[in-house]
């Protein structure tokens, strides 16, 4: 990776509760800034680079622009960085396209109080009885073990969460 790198930060937004939506948004264009100007990275995302866009075009055509945008902006990155603190469908989409790309990721989330997964057990129709498997309950065992994973950042706050990202970014850099 050369000095300038061109980033995607990648978040889950649909399902982030919404008294938490203004911090977790916040972080996400904290993180961006840094990017930028600590490191003079070339960064985008959806709250910048889709969504304020998609808002403006007519609803049936959303879903397909939200995919074929989003997905350039994966495809277009030289590494991605994941925040995986909560759910979401398109950003397993936008892991799998980066994986196939073969673009490094750093995963990194946080444990916000409200989304751990607890464990549970499950019965097979041979009367087997089995935990789930979810590792520590807050990303998925698939998504860790995604082979362009490079790193993975479990932060304690914004601020803390800036400072781990860009030292994983760092270390990718050398």
């Amino acid at each position: 990776m050369g000095s300038s790198v061109r980033i995607y930060i990648a978040c889950g937004l649909t399902h982030v509760p919404r008294d938490l939506f203004g911090e977790y948004s916040a972080f996400l264009h904290n993180l961006a800034s840094a990017l930028k100007e600590c490191r003079k990275h070339a960064v985008k995302y959806a709250l910048v680079n889709s969504d304020p866009q998609l808002a403006n075009k007519p609803l049936e055509q959303r879903a397909r622009l939200c995919y074929l945008w989003d997905r350039e902006m994966v495809e277009e990155a030289e590494l991605v960085i994941a925040e995986v603190s909560f759910p979401s469908t398109g950003l397993g989409i936008e892991l799998q396209v980066a994986e196939q790309s073969g673009t490094p990721i750093i995963l990194c989330f946080r444990d916000f109080g409200c989304n751990r997964t607890v464990p549970v057990e499950y019965v097979n129709p041979d009367h087997s009885q089995h935990e789930l498997q979810i590792g520590e309950g807050f990303v998925s065992l698939m998504a860790l073990g995604i082979p362009s994973v490079l790193s993975v950042v479990r932060y304690g706050d914004s601020a803390d969460g800036i400072t781990e990202i860009l030292d994983a970014v760092a270390l990718l850099e050398r």
